[in-house]
């Protein structure tokens, strides 16, 4: 069968989250220690986002889309609509950043549209593949990306700077609340873990909790690292685990800005596949047997299609900049299964009578 396993699912989330990270991560002006203590609220309030539809997948032992079909037409075809919404906005916004960072930080010599043809037909091909092999690329990737970090991290600290730990801050509790809003926002990949999770062939709730320890772990490692390196630094630049590569040297490698380069690309590309996959899945229950493949395509490639409307220096950096709410995320990932949940016990009790 199709399905992934929970670690699958876990490890190809994780490499959705890594390349968010390697791309843009700002310490929104606070210090590390009120930074890292954020990253704990905030995952404990993912677990919370995800557990209506963690519970329900594990009820019934199927997908959120699904399970709104299977209660009635309209109201699968108005979750999964908007599911496919929030997948075309991740999508969008996911290509277009890899551009422009790609161009505006990693790279003068190599073309914008080129870039974003060969990124998105690998991620177009990936995403076709099947729910299994994403899944095992997914691990493959992440375990890639685990390799590559772990070395560049042991060729990292030399003289760590400690003077960046401390809680001098003013406005706390506001700076605190702050920084939760912006890790929470820069987790869209829980709406596709939420939708996916109905196909894990296994505990959905380890599925969940595999994703956000793993993920809260390599966060508190990687924000310790970037603060005894780069000190001050750290909280004032955009990108500072690029900036961290740029730093780390050994006596067979000189600088890992490229590695890094390379492994961002491939979990951007995972990223794009996972979202790709996810529309594809959405147009075959919405048309069933019906769906054809060129049909399927077309809804993947379109939002790919549309960043290169915006795809100037200009426009996009505010876009790339954009501070989102995390309430659309939570509406679609917390609200709408446990809407779900709700109309089905309704359902259950009524038929009862």
């Amino acid at each position: 069968m199709d399905r992934l396993s929970p670690l699958q699912l876990a490890a190809l989330m994780l490499c959705a989250r890594c390349f968010s990270m390697m791309t843009y991560f700002p310490y929104s002006g606070s210090n590390t220690l009120i930074f890292m203590a954020a990253v704990v609220i905030s995952t404990a309030l993912q677990w919370l986002i995800l557990l209506p539809v963690s519970v329900l997948c594990t009820r019934h032992g199927k997908g959120i889309c699904e399970l709104a079909l299977s209660r009635g037409r309209v109201l699968g075809i108005a979750v999964t609509a908007a599911f496919v919404l929030y997948f075309l906005w991740d999508i969008f916004v996911t290509t277009g950043t890899f551009a422009y960072f790609m161009d505006n930080y990693f790279s003068n010599q190599i073309s914008r549209v080129p870039a974003v043809i060969c990124v998105v037909g690998a991620a177009v091909y990936l995403g076709s593949l099947g729910s299994a092999p994403l899944g095992r690329c997914g691990g493959i990737f992440f375990c890639v990306f685990a390799f590559f970090t772990t070395i560049m991290l042991a060729s990292t600290v030399q003289q760590p700077d400690f003077a960046n730990f401390h809680l001098a801050q003013r406005d706390i509790p506001q700076t605190l609340a702050g920084d939760i809003s912006a890790e929470l926002v820069r987790n869209r990949e829980l709406v596709m873990l939420a939708f996916l999770l109905g196909g894990v062939n296994g505990s959905k709730h380890r599925a969940v909790l595999s994703y956000l320890g793993v993920k809260l772990v390599l966060l508190e490692i990687l924000l310790g690292f970037a603060a005894l390196v780069l000190g001050s630094f750290a909280g004032e630049t955009d990108m500072p685990f690029f900036y961290l590569s740029c730093l780390s040297n050994s006596s067979v490698i000189e600088r890992y800005d490229a590695g890094f380069m390379s492994v961002w690309t491939v979990l951007g590309v995972v990223r794009l596949a996972a979202g790709l996959h996810c529309i594809g899945r959405c147009v075959q229950l919405l048309c069933g047997g019906r769906a054809r493949r060129s049909a399927v395509l077309a809804a993947q490639i379109l939002p790919a299609a549309a960043t290169f409307f915006l795809l100037t220096k200009r426009r996009w950096k505010d876009l790339a900049y954009l501070r989102e709410s995390p309430w659309l995320m939570i509406a679609v990932a917390a609200v709408i299964p446990l809407a779900v949940s709700l109309i089905l016990r309704r359902r259950r009790k009524i038929e009862a009578k």
